[in-house]
């Protein structure tokens, strides 16, 4: 898959936990061993999650698997209770089906490896499902688990939560002025403030120290969005499926909405259309009339014509992909396939709605199974093999640019050599150990004048070194390697990652919020699931 290094990213994220590096920042084997602060800006959730599997004794690739089957299956059975909740138990079945066997779901997994990505787009119906929820019932449970669900979605992946919680935000104003539930938009608005604070401490360091790392490439060249539209061709018709490189027109992926997931959605327009101007009283038209919007503007943002938005919000280069709005497209065309039941049927013909589930879910399963299958296997691959030799410093060498400190002037090609580098002067570099956020080496300078040392890690803030027990400054050259001068003489030499001021505070703030809702969960008075 295009994203490889999903085994070395938990195998970074372990060593983490070993070294007690929480929350973990500094990944420092990757970077071609230089060290890269990827858990600052990257993902981290799935991460996390994937450490309670590792306890258990599963290997990095067993757990890896487990964490792309669970963003899948736990996504069908949040689209199944979301869509039960309007259309009942076969719109609920028929939804999460179609979700489940979404083309955009196995890119995701098979093709472009996008496990973050992939969680994100798995809490969708689950946040939806709590906002309505709350804002309807007002209960604790609900109030609880938007927090929880907003907060899993912040963690995840931060694109899907740029692109996704406007749409959220408006899903809350929707009902609570259709449910003229005037004191609610308090308690929603609570409960996502407390999300983010619970996702403080990743989500404020992400943002607040961009300007620590080199994120011109992340919007250029390739990443360059004007680079990624998709075409009516490939959004509709084509039935094209590849594993290689999105390029457009020419892309070597498939880009399409699935089959038969819009034929659904523009039959269910179409006899909606029909029987609003027939004047008919549907109860739930407007949900589905909010999702067919969303549907609407979601496709229209993978395609070229929304050139004017993409330019008129700055904030959406960082998307980088356009398609990316399929997994809102699939979102959306699962759920509204979900209302064909309360618009076809009623209850007392009960024969009719399972035929018609068992046709739709026959049809989207062989229409789309072929696509959940790897490119390539490797009977014979394990984690001795994925984390030693080459594979290794393949992986090591992978994403060089991914959160490249403003340090580095320029990109190295070669993996960091082993030992720290004697520049200047004559010295003997021994017992060198390094671990996620710290290292150490022994020194031994023979001449009278002072040695200048280059340490083969990545400069960034914020490194405190000792020599000997006592705080040295430093500096980085070209390369943005730590450099150091040490005197004549026997030294020991050790490094620490410390965090800045930003990510003292933000980790303070998610300490703090998660304080607060456990007291708010054990002391709050919740008998008979009282109002909040």
């Amino acid at each position: 898959m295009h994203d490889d290094i999903q085994v070395i990213r938990q195998y970074e994220m372990e060593k983490c936990f070993l070294d007690g590096q929480l929350p973990c920042r500094w990944a420092p084997q990757m970077g071609l061993d230089y060290g890269q602060p990827m858990f600052n800006y990257y993902s981290v959730f799935p991460y996390y999650f994937g450490e309670v599997f590792r306890l258990f004794g599963f290997s990095f690739i067993g757990t890896i698997k487990i964490l792309f089957l669970l963003s899948l299956l736990l996504s069908g059975i949040f689209m199944y209770c979301f869509s039960k909740e309007f259309f009942g138990r076969y719109g609920g079945i028929l939804s999460a089906v179609l979700f489940l066997y979404g083309p955009y779901h196995a890119v995701d997994i098979f093709v472009r490896g996008a496990l973050s990505e992939n969680w994100g787009i798995a809490f969708f119906p689950l946040i939806f499902l709590s906002v309505y929820k709350l804002i309807k019932e007002e209960k604790v449970t609900w109030f609880l688990l938007t927090i929880i669900s907003f907060c899993g979605l912040f963690l995840s992946h931060n694109i899907m939560s740029l692109i996704f919680t406007p749409f959220a935000v408006v899903w809350g104003l929707y009902w609570t002025v259709s449910l003229k539930k005037t004191n609610n938009p308090f308690k929603f608005l609570l409960a996502l403030l407390w999300s983010l604070g619970l996702s403080a401490f990743y989500v404020i360091p992400a943002f607040l120290e961009k300007n620590l790392i080199n994120t011109e490439w992340l919007t250029t060249n390739y990443y360059n969005f004007q680079n990624h539209f998709a075409n009516k061709f490939q959004l509709l018709f084509s039935r094209f499926w590849g594993y290689g490189a999105s390029a457009g027109i020419n892309s070597q992926m498939s880009f399409q909405i699935g089959w038969p997931h819009w034929w659904i959605v523009g039959f269910i327009v179409l006899f909606l259309f029909y029987l609003l101007l027939n004047k008919r009283n549907l109860k739930f038209a407007g949900p589905v009339m909010f999702f067919i919007s969303l549907f609407f503007i979601s496709v229209l943002f993978t395609h070229q014509k929304s050139l004017f938005f993409w330019n008129l919000i700055p904030v959406l280069s960082f998307v980088q992909f356009p398609w990316r709005f399929l997994g809102l497209v699939l979102f959306s065309s699962s759920f509204i396939s979900g209302s064909i039941f309360l618009l076809l049927t009623n209850h007392r013909r009960e024969n009719i709605k399972k035929y018609l589930l068992s046709i739709l879910t026959i049809t989207t399963v062989i229409l789309n199974w072929s696509y959940f299958r790897p490119e390539k296997y490797f009977p014979k691959m394990n984690d001795n093999i994925k984390l030693s030799g080459l594979e290794l410093k393949r992986a090591e060498s992978s994403a060089v640019l991914d959160y490249l400190p403003t340090t580095v002037k320029l990109i190295p090609k070669e993996i960091a050599p082993e030992l720290p580098v004697v520049d200047t002067g004559k010295a003997w570099v021994s017992e060198y150990k390094k671990r996620s956020n710290f290292w150490r080496f022994s020194i031994d300078v023979s001449e009278n004048n002072p040695a200048k040392i280059k340490i083969p890690i990545f400069d960034f803030p914020q490194w405190q070194i000792l020599i000997d027990q006592k705080q040295i400054s430093y500096s980085s050259d070209e390369d943005g390697m730590i450099v150091i001068s040490v005197s004549p003489g026997k030294h020991t030499v050790v490094g620490w990652f410390r965090n800045t001021p930003i990510r003292n505070y933000a980790n303070a703030f998610s300490l703090i919020s998660f304080i607060a809702l456990l007291f708010y969960y054990f002391y709050k008075d919740r008998k008979n699931e009282e109002n909040i």
